[in-house]
């Protein structure tokens, strides 16, 4: 009876430590939206640069399928560029990982590639393949990938020399030490990327919408902002960021239940 008392504890125990790491998030939002409100209450704020958290809910529940049908788009674009973009630089990092020809040839020029940002490339893009959703995605995915492919190619390759010669001892193949050890003790540079690369997605698909497409938030945002319609630009504003926020607490899930195949690397 006690040993089954005692093995609930550190579960009640770590209640309260939880529920401290989630309150200060918490009461900073709620004190800035009393913030806001009281600044657009009292006048301290102009109406036309910041509209009242009224106001702006009002746009939710008024235009809630015209910002559905833009937040659709915006999604699509910004979720399919970030899955293709870290499948393709997870890809290219195994591939440089297990051709160390190739990464000592190429890897020179993936780093220096970081220096020129693709969003400057926007215009010929959509000058080559036309205004819509594939070249958004296609820049939205370029955006992705450096950050996703520089990051777990520097984990895949910065291990423990002395695993790596206890391995080599036992006859490992390549694939059997990039599954047993590369990969498990990479992955915390890998979500250090994707979550990066989750908040650059929507802020890419943001910015590329303004010149290459007729839909989607980043075009309601600009619209909005010409016709001086500020409830309606900041009620996009926020859908991008919940959505992003969505996107963030899925990798944060995925990386915690990924913890015990990381674990894997320090038990060889």
């Amino acid at each position: 009876m006690s040993s089954s008392l005692s093995g609930k504890l550190p579960e009640f125990g770590r209640f309260p430590e939880r529920i401290g790491a989630i309150l200060p998030p918490v009461v900073l939002i709620v004190a800035l939206i009393l913030l806001w409100s009281w600044s657009a209450g009292t006048g301290l704020l102009p109406k036309w640069l910041l509209p009242s958290p009224q106001a702006v809910l009002g746009e939710f529940s008024h235009h809630s399928a015209t910002l559905l049908k833009h937040a659709r788009m915006t999604a699509f674009e910004a979720l399919g560029g970030f899955a293709l973009g870290a499948l393709a630089g997870a890809g290219g990092a195994f591939l440089l990982t297990l051709v160390p020809f190739l990464r000592d040839m190429l890897y020179p020029y993936a780093l220096a590639s970081r220096a020129i940002p693709i969003i400057v490339f926007t215009p010929l893009i959509v000058v080559m393949l036309g205004r819509g959703l594939v070249p958004i995605i296609l820049i939205v995915a370029f955006a992705t990938y450096f950050p996703v492919f520089l990051a777990l190619l520097r984990g895949l390759n910065t291990l423990n020399a002395d695993r790596m010669e206890l391995l080599h001892s036992l006859s490992a193949t390549p694939l059997q030490i990039l599954w047993k050890i590369r990969l498990p003790s990479s992955l915390p540079m890998l979500f250090a990327a994707l979550k990066v690369s989750a908040s650059g997605a929507f802020i890419t698909a943001l910015v590329t919408e303004w010149i290459g497409s007729n839909v989607g938030l980043g075009y309601l945002v600009m619209v909005s902002g010409q016709y001086f319609k500020l409830a309606t630009m900041w009620a996009a504003i926020f859908s991008a960021s919940l959505m992003t926020l969505a996107l963030l607490g899925l990798i944060v899930l995925i990386e915690r239940l990924m913890g015990r195949y990381t674990s894997l690397a320090t038990e060889v």
